[in-house]
């Protein structure tokens, strides 16, 4: 037991209470398990910008937002609930993948698992001018 109090008073000297996970701390695992480059865009259950990350195909991130208190003022409402998190994957080039709402801290949310298209339209090419001339060079 003795032993268990150091290692958990160690950990927390180490890391401090960040890396404790708590009541205040809300924290969803994004995994990106489509074929594409996907961003994806986490937002509060108000619709509020809480952040963006990109993702290359297979790779996985942990997306931490503090819950403490917010400095986000609404009329009429003392307090602002940023949870349910709404998470959007969006496509590099245009339009999005997939998204999924009512997202609790603590899930995993994964791009095919949420509802879309699951497809990512190729990057438009670029328009060339045309030549000036289409004539060939006689030899």
């Amino acid at each position: 037991m003795q032993v268990l109090a150091v290692l958990i008073v160690g950990y927390i000297s180490l890391f401090g209470w960040q890396g404790v996970a708590g009541a205040n701390t809300g924290s969803i695992l994004l995994v990106n398990d489509s074929p594409f480059i996907l961003t994806a865009i986490v937002q509060a259950s108000d619709g509020t910008f809480l952040g963006q990350v990109s993702l290359q195909p297979g790779q996985q991130k942990n997306f931490t937002q503090n819950l403490y208190t917010t400095k986000l003022r609404k009329p009429g409402t003392p307090e602002v609930s940023l949870t349910p998190f709404t998470v959007i994957w969006q496509c590099p080039s245009e339009g999005f993948y997939s998204m999924s709402n009512q997202i609790s801290p603590g899930s995993l949310v994964s791009a095919n698992q949420c509802e879309g298209n699951h497809f990512c339209s190729p990057k438009p090419q670029d328009q060339k001018e045309k030549p000036a001339s289409t004539l060939k060079k006689k030899k």
